[in-house]
């Protein structure tokens, strides 16, 4: 009853109590963002937040502003080499819920990352593959209709 009334007294005092996020990397040393704002290297342990839901992401230690760039006005083969480290980037990008009171932990590991780099570079080859046959078809269909 005494508990039911504390967070009666809290709760109409207009007073919110955080809660805490945990964040684990492997490997360890990844800085850490909350929101875009980074908060640290991981492992960050019970980083105070107001309940609430967010985007948490672990970058490797390339800048965001650098790859966008890149991707925009660099030559091919630094632009594929940005994508799929944006690949690894939203494979380490994770929404979580923080309540009251509470710990959240987050683990990301690397080799998850590296799952999601490899699985973008099979679909860009199959997509380049996929415009190729079918252009060499198309080809092919056309130049036997003409003759």
């Amino acid at each position: 009853m005494g508990v039911l009334i504390s967070i009666g007294i809290i709760f109409l005092s207009g007073v919110v109590t955080p809660g805490f996020l945990t964040v684990n990397s492997q490997p360890a040393g990844l800085p850490v963002y909350v929101e875009g704002e980074k908060v640290g290297l991981a492992p960050v342990e019970k980083y105070q937040l107001e309940p609430g839901r967010y985007w948490v992401t672990v970058v490797p230690n390339d800048s965001l502003e650098r790859l966008y760039e890149t991707v925009r006005a660099g030559r091919l083969g630094q632009r594929l080499t940005a994508l799929w480290t944006l690949a690894r980037i939203d494979a380490a990008s994770a929404q979580v819920e923080v309540f009251p009171g509470m710990e959240t932990r987050v683990e990301i590991s690397s080799r998850l990352m590296e799952k999601s780099a490899c699985r973008a570079k099979w679909l860009f080859g199959g997509s380049v593959f996929g415009l190729f046959s079918l252009g060499t078809v198309v080809g092919l269909v056309i130049g036997m209709a003409v003759n």
